[in-house]
């Protein structure tokens, strides 16, 4: 027995020995990948000119180590009330020295390579991070937007959102849309799937918010065309919905001519095709490799939106089985709601699957569909991003220059950096309740 239990040691040695190598040759990797990408340089912190000389608002002066949002002046907005343009448009501009988000890093004159000054990005974020800020400096260096709309829980969030960029606007979650609140969604959801939801109920946690929030999200998504907060300009008739945990890589093609470009490459997740069929009578549809629509991202045709929410509102009239607090909420919402998975509420509806596929059924011809994948889901994975905590000096899992530079020299066009995935990453600890990883913090 004792000879057994040594060759049993020998060999759990063997491997944890192999483990340990692959994980110093990992971080040996992304060190030197983060050296290689590391192109900014430290500017005189008293300099007062230039693009992107003054602090964001809210966090004072930033030094070389802690920088904010230094340099978030970088990207001009375009006058509030400047007319109507057609939101296809791009300009291109001269390519830049300045590495991926540059401008969230502390780097000084970080022009947009490509830009679309008629385009709105709305986006939906559960609390500012330093993903969303480095997201935020790489769309306007590499789309450009006339406005980046952001949705958040209240107002002390906004306000570290607008200080991201001159073109952030940001709206209180419950004041976004008419009857669209996150207690109403919460309530609707206990009251009609109350027995499969669990001891927690709508306020159970999925991938960093309670369920009520990770439906209200998605409502919004589907409904911002819809919302009279948006008013100085409106929004742009054709918008670009992202996430503001995927970061663009390089200059993005968002159209060819009028039509909007569509990503492939997404998961396929099941539960999502009863709720489609649900709502329209129609199968859930997918690319023709296989894969999903649900890319993170979206250009959407606001009239196409407006009418498939109008097909759902007539679904929910038409029914009879309306819990008690339907009225509150918009009558597309209510449908939206009735038609989730029973059987997996956590993954029960995609609001990029839903449209992306009704306008494959009813507009085939105002949409380019790609035909390979050209994003990544996560840099490197779960265990990439977890890694970061131990190449950050505040041991966050907030992605760097080197990861990212990285990622664009695989010749992808946008990465995620998903923390609230990652249990690892402490996204809902009592710390980080009302923000993460902010203001970033970059090495000497």
């Amino acid at each position: 027995m004792r000879r057994r239990e040594r060759l049993l040691l020998k060999r759990r040695v063997r491997r944890c020995g192999r483990l340990a190598l692959c994980v110093g040759l990992l971080c040996a990797g992304l060190v030197i990948a983060r050296r290689r990408a590391w192109t900014w340089t430290d500017a005189d912190d008293d300099d007062d000119g230039g693009d992107g000389g003054g602090a964001g608002r809210g966090f004072g002066r930033a030094s070389s180590r802690r920088r904010g949002f230094a340099a978030r002046d970088a990207a001009r907005a375009p006058a509030r009330d400047a007319p109507e343009g057609e939101p296809t448009r791009a300009v291109d501009g001269a390519a830049s020295t300045c590495g991926v988000g540059g401008s969230a890093f502390g780097e000084r004159g970080c022009a947009n390579e490509r830009a679309y000054p008629d385009l709105d990005v709305v986006s939906v974020a559960v609390k500012p991070s330093c993903v969303n800020a480095v997201a935020v400096a790489a769309l306007n260096q590499y789309v450009g937007p006339r406005r980046i709309v952001v949705v958040a829980p209240d107002e002390t969030r906004c306000e570290t959102f607008r200080g991201m960029a001159t073109n952030v606007e940001c709206h209180a979650e419950d004041a976004f849309i008419r009857g669209l609140t996150k207690d109403a969604v919460s309530w609707y959801l206990e009251d009609a799937y109350g027995d499969s939801l669990g001891r927690d109920g709508a306020r159970a946690r999925f991938v960093g918010r309670e369920l009520g929030g990770w439906y209200l999200q998605q409502l919004i998504k589907l409904g911002a065309a819809t919302s009279t907060a948006i008013a100085h300009p409106p929004l742009s008739r054709k918008f670009l919905l992202w996430d503001l945990d995927m970061i663009p890589l390089r200059p993005l093609t968002l159209f060819k001519g009028e039509i909007p470009v569509r990503q492939i490459g997404g998961n396929v997740i099941k539960s999502y095709e009863a709720a489609y069929e649900t709502l329209t009578g129609d199968r859930l549809k997918y690319a023709k490799d296989g894969t999903s629509y649900v890319t993170h991202q979206m250009v959407v045709d606001a009239s196409i939106m407006e009418e498939m929410l109008d097909a759902f509102a007539r679904k929910a009239d038409r029914t009879d089985e309306l819990a008690t607090t339907s009225d509150e909420l918009p009558r597309w919402a209510t449908a939206v709601l009735q038609s989730l998975n029973r059987k997996d509420l956590t993954l029960g509806f995609s609001e990029y699957a839903t449209y992306a596929s009704y306008v494959v059924d009813n507009h085939p011809s105002e949409v380019s569909v790609e035909s390979r994948k050209k994003w990544a889901r996560a840099s490197g994975g779960k265990l990439g991003i977890s890694f970061q905590r131990w190449i950050n000096h505040d041991g966050l899992c907030c992605p760097g220059p080197g990861v990212l530079g990285l990622m664009k020299s695989r010749r992808f066009d946008y990465v995620g950096h998903e923390i609230g995935h990652v249990e690892s990453c402490r996204y809902d600890s009592p710390e980080h309740e009302f923000s993460y990883g902010l203001p970033i913090t970059v090495p000497d």
